[in-house]
């Protein structure tokens, strides 16, 4: 059974939505923006709105992502299939899928537009192990460390994965400061993942949770398959160390991953 009760945030301040509206932002404490030097992200499919939002308010940082799945093909591919959508939403009158499309059609040159020098994308799979194309979540802390970064935050969507990397990760040897993980399937995964989130609460606090609408909501628990989980590294967190109190999702922060579905109301007890 899901231990829901250890999901439930702390009472923490200036809380900010990083990244697009709907699916791909995350809530993250202004506190760790400031104190980070690097982002790492994993999981980037067609949209760095993330790590574009980020920089805009931590600048001069290095930003690494990591993404097998991404290259000159795919990216073709989504701009073929952006311009056949456009037409279609737009003769259905669907604006914010119009919207959404828009953004398809110049998606290549976003690409070599943001990542540069110090803002990289590596063809790599987050894995438990260095074969062939895959890396570590050290291999990538390595790096980045290698280039001047010792303040690492670290945004995970590997659709899975994470729970091979993140059981294999020890927390203590690196300085993270905070992570954006959305965890999948959790309710076929129980153990795994009440074992992980005990292991990473030695080290972290909850800073934030969020209900992936377009997953179900498990029969036993109440809670959805999927959600997406902001921790902050205790060390960051001054004075008595209190239960949030809000209503989650929180309103005017959190938006419903699926905009034409209602966001899904999260209880502890």
């Amino acid at each position: 059974m899901l231990k829901i009760k250890n999901l439930h945030p702390i009472r923490i301040n200036n809380l900010k939505r990083i990244g697009r509206d709907n699916d791909g932002g995350y809530i993250i404490p202004k506190l760790v923006i400031d104190k980070c030097d690097g982002l790492l992200s994993y999981g980037i499919n067609k949209d760095w709105s993330f790590e574009i939002d980020f920089l805009e308010r931590k600048k001069n940082i290095n930003v690494h992502c990591y993404d097998h799945t991404l290259d000159l093909f795919s990216l073709l591919k989504f701009t073929f299939k952006s311009i056949l959508l456009c037409f279609i939403y737009f003769v259905i009158s669907d604006k914010i899928r119009l919207k959404k499309s828009i953004y398809g059609l110049s998606i290549i040159k976003s690409y070599f537009n943001f990542f540069t020098d110090s803002t990289k994308h590596f063809k790599k799979r987050i894995w438990n192990d260095n074969n062939g194309n895959n890396v570590t979540v050290e291999a990538t802390i390595n790096k980045i460390y290698s280039e001047g970064s010792k303040n690492i935050f670290i945004k995970m969507d590997i659709e899975g994965a994470e729970f091979k990397v993140l059981k294999k990760l020890d927390y203590t040897k690196v300085n993270i400061l905070g992570l954006a993980i959305e965890f999948h399937d959790i309710n076929l995964k129980e153990k795994e993942f009440n074992k992980i989130i005990i292991n990473m609460k030695k080290i972290f606090h909850i800073a934030h949770i969020h209900g992936n609408n377009y997953s179900k909501i498990d029969g036993v628990s109440k809670f959805p398959s999927s959600v997406e989980i902001t921790f902050i590294n205790k060390k960051l967190v001054k004075g008595k160390i209190k239960k949030s109190e809000k209503k989650y999702p929180i309103e005017g922060l959190d938006q419903p991953n699926k905009h034409s579905k209602p966001d899904i109301d999260l209880l502890f007890n």
